[in-house]
């Protein structure tokens, strides 16, 4: 993207939100996704195969891309885009692509698929080695959300997630994205289950009823901080849950 071109969009997304003209907001909106996918593509193509979403279930979330929010996203975007560099480790790559994926969700998007290069994905027992875990874990993590690829390759798990699973933040994120993906088929009683059963897991392994229990004092270990921000985001879900349930069975009397 030039730089007359990348003034003349930032112009206009500016105009789009101070006339509050929502088709030009929409507009605007693709243009920067649609974008930020094929410079994705062209830059890392050592990495990435594919970035592929179905535009007939791309519903644009009205609140959301009229937002504040959304306007500071979109010119965050554009400098990104700008800016964006093939030779960015994989740690910040990952970031960027749990990024795109968590704005493609607030925007209104339904699923969005990244496919990778067979050699930027490790087989699960690298992955595990490189954790410092058991081969029984990584099953764990991949059901929290650890990002793995069902191919026909034995080579199966982006090299980025090694580095996101040991950031806190970026551990979070990536499991909210994943439950929020698997709760648009997923009814909310089922998901209740699960995420009991995953409590009670931490419960069994810390010997304590809740994560503040478990962790009064967070000592900075890597692997601590992230058994505790899953372990807190499980019971924050929970009681959301349970409001959502117990909410709806009220209503039906």
């Amino acid at each position: 993207m030039s730089l007359a071109v990348y003034e003349e969009t930032e112009k206009e997304i500016d105009l789009a939100y101070k006339l509050q003209n929502r088709p030009k907001i929409e507009k605007e909106t693709s243009y920067i996704l649609n974008q930020l996918i094929v410079i994705m593509m062209n830059t890392f193509k050592d990495r990435l195969k594919s970035i592929t979403f179905d535009s007939h279930d791309l519903y644009f979330d009205d609140v959301f891309i009229t937002s504040e929010e959304n306007r500071n996203a979109l010119l965050n975007w554009l400098k990104r885009i700008v800016g964006m560099d093939y030779s960015i480790g994989d740690y910040e790559f990952g970031k960027l692509k749990v990024d795109i994926e968590e704005w493609f969700y607030q925007i209104g998007g339904r699923d969005i698929i990244f496919e990778y290069q067979d050699s930027y994905l490790l087989k699960p027992k690298e992955a595990a080695e490189l954790l410092g875990v058991s081969a029984v874990t990584l099953n764990k993590y991949v059901k929290r959300g650890f990002e793995y690829i069902p191919n026909s390759s034995q080579n199966r798990i982006p090299k980025h997630m090694i580095y996101l699973w040991k950031d806190p933040v970026y551990c979070l994120k990536v499991q909210m994205l994943f439950q929020e993906k698997k709760l648009r088929n997923q009814e909310p009683e089922e998901r209740l289950i699960e995420v009991m059963k995953e409590i009670v897991e931490f419960q069994m392994k810390y010997r304590a009823e809740t994560s503040k229990e478990a962790f009064p004092v967070l000592d900075g270990n890597t692997m601590d901080l992230q058994d505790f921000y899953e372990w807190e985001g499980l019971e924050e879900e929970l009681q959301d849950l349970k409001k959502e349930i117990y909410g709806k069975r009220k209503n039906d009397y």
